[in-house]
């Protein structure tokens, strides 16, 4: 609320603040004028005040009697206020002031008199009330009133109310209609009694207004201050509040109602809008300055996709009363930065934060010290509770006030004028410490482990419902005591797990935020001393939930010492990923629990010392929090059996306000204490150690130095996904685009020699010269020798960078060569490629050696491609940075099409939701080969394929050849993935790249990439990247070619089957496949891992039936319980022989 005084203090009572230009002789001025209230005798029409002569730099020199303005100077008025000259007859006034006298009166009686107002004059026409309304006693509501179809839109109207016997009160106003022919005025009930006024009364009169009668033709712009009492605050809070605000989905209808119904109990806690946002003055902050001397800068431009919000939210602030017009001689610019937005409202216009650039105000502004909370007391206070909610202010600093005389030192200046803030700014130095100081008062008493805050962020959690609704009553009770306002979009409400200052807080406990593990997983290697700063610098954040931090990160510690070069060494490396796969496993710690006991594990070693707080509970240990220090020069020179009483001090002391005035167990080996409390005469720093550690009560349990303490620590907490946005998955290599290998082929000796015989029509075997590219091309027949293409020719700069493009995905010497051929060529290719696979280090270090032997192998004839496929998974893997473990590989028994998903789990219910993914792309099968694993044979599973007809068929237990191509197809995913990552955890993004690669390269077996034949059409690789598309003329001709193709193809692809079993019979492994008889007597091999003297088989069963690919079907002869078995895994019981002697 702005106040106005006059020079004798006398406060002048207003309605409304107008913008209004006016002219003075020859120039114009825009000024803001206050709208007096009719009981205010004011001497004068209008008044200008000190701001206007400030801000103008208007001099009046009482000598002359003039106003100067600029260069400009203006005559005093010699006449007296037009009040008195109206009731004075005898006053000496000139011919042409009279005549400005007049004129002036003639405005006034026209648009601000009240009682001289006649309809001719006005031309003024009855307004009605659009609807009913009641008013209760001592009450305002606000009111629609009708305009007469006869006035045209979009022209400012001035309403008089009319009087009236019901004591109600309408103050007069200037409006602009809406579309629907209606404006908004207040009205007010001061009596006892309730007024009803019915639809269609008449209120009042109106008439339209042309502010180009008094004004410049330019727009004015008119802003109302909030000048509403707290009941009109709380009412508009309470109309403008919605059910739907709420997020409440999650719950179920009877706690949702219940929520509901306590949140819109509260409605003055909720603020939607600026005009009903919250004002305290609880806490008044003074910005003291360290000299008076006024600074000015210019202001910053403003984007051009920012100006319209700037423009909205100014006049906002304005409307709301937090910023007005300034004429300060302080004056900072403003920026405005763009908010996030959302991922899924891609077309929501964008939003951006006004953010005052205070830089230079705060260079001379006094500090307002003050504590803030650890955000690690925070977290152990409010973890492990079953309910949260957070809660979030409202423009938290604009709910409080300023001083009049901090104002003008918070000026600020943007393209649309010069504005000043009533209400605290975000930005400037002591804003922070005093809204911390506001919500600590506002929250005395009552936080704790139910209610913690750091800002504006207030916290509340809970173990039941009931709890949690006491609990945020409490809370509501005391913002509205402080007149401070919630934003009910942003409310986290009743949710079981939460984020909250970078941790993700649930019942068991509290472990990083999937945003921060995201960042530390995905933080590019090191490459200079400031990247390693950061890098530790954002695990510090964590140290306290990584056992021995400081021992592991010690590599790194030592970059950052002064005049160490920077070198990137093996133990350097280990720690980043050591470090990166602790935090992407989302260590997850309890909070204490004052009922259970206590223990702690300490641990020393060359270079650091660390300790374990733990509690236990069902025999099993939960961390509570880790401590770990270096050791420094000095002590790293202690004997061990020192360095390990250092720990148990230092230890103890770190967790001295969770260990003191407790019994707690430490669990370290004894020798230390006992060893130096037996000496007569200790080291002086021992003894100290030992006296201080004399003060807490515990019982040392001795555990075996060889025991690793983080054996104790077996937590593991389900996570959700993270995103994965590899956007360099795919990249070519850009040194074999077009333009590259042009310029490389005419740099190399032998080729620029062949190109340049081929320019003056000499005849160079199939060497030729591409028309469009200008590159070396050769013509080579294809295997079949039907058909010839053409190839690049490589340059000899350029052959390693094609072999390593090629073997990215790290297959083996044929598939690589295949992926060359297909485009380039060079002389001695098949060598070249085949020297760099078999040297390759990462092959070597993940592909065993070749086996010669291979089993039986049985020829896969199947209907047609997507008829049969077969299913399984790979797992459980080290977890990936998008928090995934599984693989569900499925492959297509025809083409040996591949198709792989990362998965979190393997409950049915997810492997249902990939197989709908791959029906969805691929269409349905016939059959559907899987093991016998419970998440595929599940009354789920089986439901799920019976509604689409799918004939689920079952491989023999414990004999993964049964289902031998994907078998297959897992080994060379394994080796192709481990050669590619650089860390384990990135393996799922190498999924992608491995899936493209292995389709589109040769078969052993087929001689055909699987892609060829299940689409008629090899895939474009990144290899591919930098040729032309290809076009279709004619498109009867290639659908005739794609026929005639897949034709081709079958025709081949079943000889090359059948001749690749005849050229491998002689390496088929094993004895004499046995045959087996119905109602023969077997014994199944015992797959439990028996002990020594446990059976190695298990029988006897009896054959029941007879498979193909030598499977069977028996059952026990004990208990009648069937099993499919392959031939491998059973032995016949021989029948006894009869005696011939006897």
């Amino acid at each position: 609320m702005v106040r106005i005084k006059t020079i004798d203090n006398t406060v002048v009572p207003y309605m409304s603040a107008i913008n209004l230009k006016f002219k003075i002789e020859k120039k114009w001025f825009s000024n803001q004028f206050f709208v007096t209230l009719n009981s205010w005798n004011a001497q004068y029409h209008a008044i200008l005040g000190y701001d206007f002569l400030q801000r103008n730099k208007v001099v009046i020199d009482t000598v002359n009697k003039q106003l100067l303005v600029g260069n400009q100077k203006f005559d005093f008025e010699e006449n007296s206020p037009t009040n008195i000259c109206s009731e004075t007859t005898d006053c000496d006034i000139s011919e042409s002031d009279k005549n400005k006298k007049e004129s002036f009166e003639q405005i006034n009686n026209n648009f601000l008199t009240k009682g001289d107002v006649s309809e001719e004059t006005f031309h003024a026409l009855n307004v009605k009330i659009a609807n009913n309304i009641t008013v209760q006693p001592f009450s305002a509501e606000i009111i629609n009133l009708k305009v007469p179809k006869n006035i045209s839109k979009n022209k400012d109207i001035i309403f008089i109310p009319k009087k009236n016997k019901l004591g109600y009160l309408i103050n007069e106003s200037l409006n602009v209609p809406t579309n629907a022919n209606l404006f908004h005025t207040i009205i007010e009930n001061n009596t006892n009694k309730v007024i009803h006024v019915r639809k269609n009364t008449i209120m009042g009169k109106l008439s339209t207004f042309d502010v180009n009668d008094i004004m410049s033709p330019s727009e004015s712009e008119i802003y109302q201050i909030n000048n509403l009492n707290l009941n009109e605050i709380h009412k508009m809070r309470r109309d403008e509040l919605l059910k739907s605000d709420f997020k409440l989905g999650h719950l179920n209808d009877k706690y949702k109602k219940e929520m509901q119904d306590l949140l819109l109990k509260n409605y003055k806690v909720f603020s939607k809008s600026y005009k009903t946002l919250g004002e305290t003055s609880a806490v008044i902050p003074e910005f003291s300055l360290l000299h008076n001397f006024p600074l000015q800068t210019k202001p910053y431009s403003i984007p051009l996709m920012a100006k319209k919000y700037a423009q909205q939210e100014i006049n906002n602030l304005l409307e709301a009363g937090i910023i007005e017009p300034s004429s300060s001689s302080y004056c900072f610019p403003v920026i405005f930065i763009k908010k996030k937005q959302n991922p899924n409202d891609s077309n929501s216009e964008p939003k951006f934060r006004m953010v005052v650039d205070y830089r230079l105000l705060n260079s001379i502004t006094e500090t307002f010290k003050i504590c803030l909370p650890k955000i690690s007391e925070i977290i152990k206070n409010i973890a492990g509770r079953k309910i949260y909610c957070v809660l979030d202010l409202k423009s938290a600093f604009f709910q409080i006030k300023l001083r009049d005389e901090d104002k003008r030192k918070l000026a600020f200046c943007t393209e649309m004028g010069n504005f000043q803030p009533s209400r605290l700014p975000f930005g400037s130095k002591n804003s922070t410490s005093y809204f911390h100081t506001l919500i600590s008062k506002c929250l005395n008493g009552i936080t704790g482990k139910n209610v913690q805050f750091f800002l504006d962020d207030i916290i509340i959690a809970a173990d039941s419902l009931c709890e949690l609704k006491v609990t945020l009553q409490t809370v509501f009770d005391r913002l509205i005591k402080f007149n401070l306002t919630l934003d009910p979009s942003k409310l986290q409400l009743c949710k079981p797990k939460i984020t909250y200052l970078g941790f993700d807080l649930n019942a068991n406990g509290f472990s990083p935020s999937e945003q921060n593990v995201n960042k530390v997983t995905n933080f590019p290697r090191p490459k200079n001393l400031k990247q390693v700063q950061m890098f530790l610098g954002m695990l510090n954040y964590f140290r306290g939930l990584i056992y021995d931090y400081a021992g592991i990160v010690e590599p790194l510690v030592k970059l950052t010492k002064k005049n160490t070069p920077f070198v990137w060494s093996v133990e350097c490396e280990n720690a980043f990923n050591t470090v990166q796969e602790i935090i992407l496993k989302k260590p997850t710690l309890k909070n204490f629990d004052p009922n259970l006991p206590i223990s702690l594990i300490t641990d020393a070693s060359k270079i650091a010392i660390c300790g374990i707080l733990l509690q236990k509970k069902d025999n099993v240990f939960y961390p509570l929090e880790f401590f770990s220090r270096k050791l420094t020069p000095a002590e790293c020179k202690y004997p061990s059996i020192r360095r390990e009483l250092l720990a148990i001090y230092a230890s103890v002391k770190h967790f001295h306000d969770q260990l003191l005035g407790e019994n707690f167990e430490l669990l370290t080996d004894a020798k230390p204490l006992t060893e130096y409390q037996s000496l007569d005469k200790k080291p002086e720093i021992v003894a100290r150690w030992l006296l201080y550690l004399g003060t807490f009560s515990f019982t040392p349990t001795h555990i075996p130095g060889s025991l690793n303490p983080a054996d104790f620590l077996s937590r593991v907490v389900e996570e959700n996904s993270l995103n994965v946005n590899n956007i360099t998955l795919f990249q070519p290599n850009d040194k074999l685009s077009m333009q590259n290998i042009s310029i490389e082929q005419k740099q190399d000796a032998i080729l620029s020699k062949i190109m340049n015989d081929l320019s003056v029509n000499k005849q160079c075997k199939q060497y030729f010269l591409d028309v469009n590219s200008g590159l070396l091309m050769i013509k080579n027949a294809h295997k079949n020798k039907k058909k010839i293409v053409n190839r690049i020719v490589i340059p000899k700069s350029l052959i390693k960078v094609c072999i390593e493009t090629a073997h990215a995905p790290h297959f083996g010497v044929k598939k690589t060569f295949e992926f060359i051929r297909h485009k380039y060529q060079w002389k001695g290719m098949y060598l070249d490629t085949k020297n760099f696979c078999e040297h390759c280090e990462k092959c070597l270090e993940n592909k065993p050696k070749a086996k010669l032997t291979q089993t039986q192998m049985i020829p896969k004839r199947n209907l047609a491609p997507g008829q049969c496929i077969a299913i399984d998974v790979v797992g459980k893997l080290p977890r990936s940075t998008d928090n995934k473990n599984f693989i569900l590989t499925i492959i297509d028994h025809y083409s040996r099409y591949l198709e792989a998903y990362p998965l979190q789990n393997i409950t049915s219910r997810t492997i249902i939701n990939c197989l709908n993914k791959y029906f969805a792309n691929f269409g349905l099968p016939k059959f559907l080969i899987t093991d016998n694993a419970t998440n595929f044979i599940s009354n789920e599973m089986v439901e799920f394929l019976d509604r689409l007809n799918i004939q689920h068929r079952k491989s023999s237990i414990y004999y993964p050849m049964a289902n031998g191509l994907l078998e297959r197809a897992h080994r060379t995913m394994k080796e192709s993935l481990a050669s590619m990552c650089e860390s384990t955890f990135q393996w799922s993004e190498k999924l992608l790249f491995f899936k493209l690669y292995y389709n589109n390269s040769i078969h052993s077996v087929t001689k055909f990439a699987p892609a060829e034949i299940f689409f008629g059409r090899k895939q474009n690789l990144p290899l591919d990247s930098f040729f032309e598309p290809i076009t279709v003329e004619n498109e009867s001709k290639y659908l005739k070619n794609i026929r005639n193709n897949m034709c081709s193809i079958r025709n081949e692809f079943a000889k090359n089957e059948e001749q690749y079993f005849i050229n491998n019979a002689p390496h088929i492994k094993g004895r004499k496949v046995p045959n087996f008889n119905l109602g023969d007597k077997v014994f199944v091999k015992n797959f439990s891992h028996p002990h020594v003297f446990q059976e190695k088989y298990k029988g006897p069963f009896e054959i029941i039936k007879i498979l193909r690919n030598n499977n069977y079907v028996i059952k026990s002869l004990k208990d009648n319980k069937t099993m499919k078995l392959n031939v491998s895994k059973i032995f016949k019981q021989e029948q006894p022989r009869p005696n011939l002697r006897n």
